[in-house]
Order: C-alpha cells, then sequence, then structure tokens
C-alpha cells in the first residue's frame, strides 16, 4: 500500500466511523499472527492425527479452530473498544461468520478425506477454502495484498489438485509429494500470514 492508498485508506476509515460505524472494520493484525502459529501447526500435525484417528483428527482440529476465532474475538474487540464501537460492526459479523464456516466445513470434508485415505487432498481444502476467505477480506477492506494471497492460495491449492491425479497413494504420509503439500501449506497457510500482517502493522 502505497503513500496515496494509505492516506485514502485513512481518511475512509474516519468517514466510515462518523458516517456509518456499523459499517467500519476496524482489525487488530496481532490475529493474523495467531493465525499464522495456528496453520504451521495444522500443516504439521494435521496429517499425522487424521490418519491415526478420524475422531482425534476432527477434535484437534475443532480445538484449534475454536480457540483461534476466541483469540481473534478478543483482539478485535480490544481494537473496537477504541473506536467507542460496543459490539460487532456488520461487516465483521460478516467476515466472522464466514471464516467460521469455512474452517468447520473444512473440518467435516477433512474428516471424509481421511476417511478414504485422501490426507494429502485434506490440505488443498484447507488451502483453497482459506484462500476465498481471504479473498472476501480483500475485497471488502480494499487491501491488494490480501487479494493476491487469496489468488496464490487458490492457484497452488489448485495445482496440488490436479498434480494428485499422478499419485496414486494419497493417504502416504511417507512419500515425498505429501512432503511437499505439507511444505506448502506450512507457507502459506503459516508463514505467509505472518509476514503480511508484519507489513500492514508496519503500513498502518
Amino acid at each position: 500500500m502505497n503513500e496515496k492508498e494509505e492516506v485514502l485508506q485513512h481518511l475512509s476509515d474516519i468517514k466510515s466511523v462518523l458516517v456509518d460505524k456499523d459499517e467500519f472494520f476496524p482489525y487488530n493484525y496481532n490475529a493474523l499472527i495467531v493465525w499464522g502459529v495456528i496453520g504451521m501447526i495444522m500443516s504439521l500435525f494435521m496429517g499425522v492425527i487424521f490418519k491415526d484417528s478420524l475422531l482425534y483428527g476432527a477434535i484437534f482440529s475443532f480445538v484449534i479452530m475454536t480457540a483461534g476465532f476466541m483469540i481473534e474475538g478478543f483482539l478485535v474487540k480490544k481494537v473496537n473498544e477504541a473506536y467507542d464501537i460496543e459490539d460487532c460492526t456488520k461487516r465483521q459479523k460478516f467476515i466472522s461468520i464466514m471464516f467460521i464456516m469455512l474452517a468447520f466445513f473444512s473440518i467435516v470434508l477433512s474428516v471424509l478425506l481421511a476417511k478414504y485415505n485422501l490426507i494429502i487432498l485434506a490440505y488443498s481444502v484447507w488451502i483453497f477454502l482459506i484462500g476465498m476467505g481471504s479473498f472476501a477480506l480483500g475485497f471488502i477492506l480494499n487491501i491488494k495484498i490480501f487479494t493476491l494471497a487469496s489468488y496464490l492460495k487458490m492457484s497452488v491449492a489448485i495445482l496440488i489438485m490436479i498434480a494428485t491425479l499422478f499419485f496414486a497413494d494419497l493417504g502416504s504420509l511417507d512419500s515425498m509429494f505429501f512432503f511437499f503439500v505439507q511444505g506448502v501449506t506450512f507457507v502459506l497457510l503459516g508463514v505467509l500470514p505472518i509476514l503480511i500482517a508484519i507489513k500492514l502493522k508496519k503500513v498502518l
């Protein structure tokens, strides 16, 4: 975001607060760092846990995602208080509900894929659906880096799905292809959100 875009963004934020506070979208970018850490944990342990037990995999995913939403809610609440906003705005509710639905849909789909020994595809599902969420977030906030990150995530997820057509054992956790997909997931859902958060915190 260049200097002109930054000024326009600040003016837009001020206008939103003064004219229609309910449409305002304050956000604590430390929440992105939290999600980055969660993304790293998920990419490292999700496959192993689902391979061992579908129930444990579902519980692990549910607990870690719920913790993420609770921490994010606390951080965003602190930001809202700075703008004298007592409840979530319409935009915040929309984004929150969308990501919650995407997350828990991904958990159910991951269980289904793991049941049929398609664990690698579960990783691509997470990348693609989180990418869709990032696209919506970038569109609503008019932040280009979110939109670019979403294009990258969704494109990579599709390429992984296409690549899986050439690999017979999609449930193997010892193949080079699995380690490749795991590494890509670690970067896209773990490292990338943290880097974006650091950049936005410096700019804003």
